[in-house]
């Protein structure tokens, strides 16, 4: 049906402009007729036609008469865009990576790469937010001469000719697979190029997909690639050959590859092929500005360059608060360094800039430094929890464990998932509380040789497990065998865990793992936590265990927990933390390795003594609803007193 708006729409168009007859009867022959008098590939059928054609005519008016509406639109882009979100469920769009480009973004990377008579380049084009003249009925000098959009998917690409076409915008569509086109193949040369590319992840792409788009990009740039490259971060790699030296680019993609292994062939690219203008961020701390999806919003401005030309300053520009569009360009073209009362702008030499180093962190010039101490690893270790392919299956909650009349020498406890921690302790006593909430604080986990549950095999072709039926005994001696094997036929997801069946001896055996006497959350939009395990349960990898040196008593652990708290109220933890790709602060063991911490067994016991009642006393106070941050504020002036 909305394929049949959208061509309705654009014959509507053709009719006002020329001898088309009036859209009325069969519409399948008025396409095929259109197809034929305006030669517009757009009226091609496609196996959205073959289900359209089956349904009565009759069910379709209402759709067709929409037309008019469509067609007189001031923002077509954003009207079609919007329809496509409202029937595309988002599950399905974010698995593609698809994500309508915000209109207040897509206005400023427009007006700062493209002028009147350019001919511009949207690769992954959708509904042509990019693209698009400001108004279908404006015809301004900053409006490009020619658009060619690219997309690979036959409905976006009809989206991109519908808008395009009503807004009087000269244009070609390529409807391919930006990596399958070339420079010789598109009919002018490319001045610019507006790009908001799938954020596809790697491991939703398929192999060999994959393999072809990274040797690809590999003989292209002469770098080695890591295969964890998501789909962005190849479209920065191919677009660079379409533009001549002074041709502009800017590209709206997720931030952080800046503080990602798999960035750093991608900073190296950018710094070798590009004079990087700005980096511009919404601070992933605020709403998004996409209006669907929880993401970044970083554009890159970029200008091709040379070996031979010298790099100026980039600015890195973090956005805090909403400010006019015209600010934000003001700010990329020329922005002086300094703070400003919409966010920040830090000016670097572009020759200063490593892509080694962390550049997420220079959006936060300010931030308050933290001591100067040895990393944590010097007195502790730390490690991811348990991963048990399957929580679902494997963690269970207190009723069911009754429910199914489990041995308890089967299970070990966990701590719940860190939503419903609220504070900074786990205690003994909590279980009750936990499972009267139908909390999942049990895992199954000390199973050895269970006679009567089948081995399985794990088949990569059809991503299932598989099992001999007749080896599924049909009087279990145990209930847990009866759980196991229930488990093999009627639990939705666990046949399909590749983890579960295909790299472990016993399917049913999770990984093993010690108590962490400290734990970490690992994501945090309010902040993260240092806890405190006082119990013998385990962590899931929703967790990082710290596992402080043995010499390290329990006072010095609470004063080691009181500083990390601190440290964590503090915008210096930024420095270390990640932004997910849905703006999700988080911090990998090898982050949490590298904060400076305090060694308890260098400082006085009297100061190790007062951090850890001040450390009872935060525990206490998230018990009880209280001020946390008066504790905080307490263990601050401890700590400055000493560092």
């Amino acid at each position: 049906m909305f394929e049949l708006l959208l061509k309705a729409t654009l014959y509507e168009w053709y009719y006002r402009h020329s001898d088309l007859p009036e859209l009325t009867g069969d519409m399948h022959e008025k396409f095929q007729l259109a197809h034929e008098e305006t030669g517009d590939t757009a009226f091609t059928p496609c196996a959205l036609d073959e289900i359209l054609w089956s349904v009565e005519q009759a069910n379709t008016v209402a759709v067709t008469e929409a037309r008019d509406q469509l067609l007189e639109s001031t923002q077509p882009a954003p009207d079609i865009g919007r329809l496509y979100e409202a029937l595309i469920a988002g599950e399905y769009r974010r698995v593609l990576g698809q994500y309508r480009t915000p209109t207040e973004l897509a206005e400023l990377m427009r007006t700062w790469a493209t002028s009147g008579g350019d001919t511009v380049l949207d690769p992954g084009m959708g509904a042509g937010e990019l693209s698009v003249p400001f108004h279908p009925d404006w015809e301004i000098s900053t409006d490009p001469d020619r658009v060619d959009g690219i997309d690979r998917s036959p409905l976006a690409a009809l989206m991109g000719r519908v808008v395009q076409t009503i807004s009087g915008q000269r244009h070609e569509i390529y409807r391919t697979d930006f990596f399958e086109l070339e420079p010789a193949d598109v009919v002018q040369d490319v001045d610019a190029i507006l790009c908001n590319p799938p954020y596809t992840r790697h491991n939703s792409l398929p192999s060999a997909y994959k393999d072809k788009l990274n040797g690809q990009a590999e003989d292209q740039t002469g770098l080695e690639i890591p295969k964890t490259s998501p789909l962005y971060a190849y479209f920065y790699y191919h677009l660079k050959q379409f533009l001549d030296t002074g041709d502009q680019a800017a590209v709206l993609t997720p931030h952080y590859f800046l503080s990602r292994d798999f960035g750093e062939p991608l900073k190296r690219f950018l710094l070798r092929e590009f004079d990087i203008k700005a980096l511009l961020l919404d601070n992933p701390e605020n709403e998004s500005k996409f209006d669907t999806a929880q993401t970044t919003n970083m554009v890159a401005f970029l200008e091709a360059t040379d070996d031979e030309v010298d790099m100026g300053v980039t600015r890195f520009i973090r956005v805090d608060e909403d400010t006019k569009v015209q600010t934000k360009l003001e700010a990329v073209r020329d922005g002086t360094h300094g703070e400003t009362d919409w966010g920040v702008i830090n000016c670097i030499e572009q020759s200063k800039l490593t892509p080694e180093d962390r550049w997420d962190n220079l959006f936060h010039p300010n931030a308050v430094e933290l001591p100067d101490l040895p990393p944590l690893s010097e007195i502790a270790d730390v490690h991811r929890g348990l991963q048990t392919g399957e929580n679902d299956f494997f963690c269970l909650s207190q009723e069911q464990v009754d429910t199914w009349g489990i041995d308890p020498q089967y299970l070990s406890r966990i701590v719940p998932n860190q939503r419903y921690v609220d504070g900074y302790d786990i205690r003994a006593n909590d279980w009750e509380d936990y499972d009267r909430q139908g909390r999942e604080t049990w895992l199954l986990y000390h199973l050895g040789e269970l006679t009567g549950v089948p081995r399985t095999t794990y088949d990569d072709e059809t991503e299932c497990a598989y099992w001999a039926e007749d080896s599924m005994t049909t009087d279990p001696t145990i209930p847990l065998v009866e759980y196991l094997c229930q488990g093999l036929t009627d639990h939705e997801d666990l046949p399909t865990r590749s983890t579960v069946h295909d790299h472990r001896d016993r399917w049913y055996r999770v990984e093993r793992g010690d108590t962490a006497p400290i734990l970490m959350t690992l994501t945090g939009r309010s902040g993260f936590r240092a806890i405190l395990n006082q119990t013998d349960a385990r962590h899931l990898n929703n967790y990082h265990g710290v596992y402080p040196d043995a010499t390290i008593t329990r006072q010095g652990q609470k004063a080691l927990l009181a500083y990390l708290n601190y440290v964590f109220g503090d915008t210096g933890i930024s420095q270390h933390q990640r932004v997910l790709v849905d703006g999700l602060p988080k911090v990998e063991p090898g982050d949490v390795k590298d904060i400076p911490a305090i060694d308890p067994r260098e400082l006085p016991r009297s100061v190790v003594a007062t951090l850890a009642t001040c450390f009872d006393d935060l525990c206490e106070a998230a018990r009880h609803n209280q001020s946390e941050a008066a504790v905080i504020e307490r263990i601050g002036s401890v700590l400055r007193q000493v560092l």
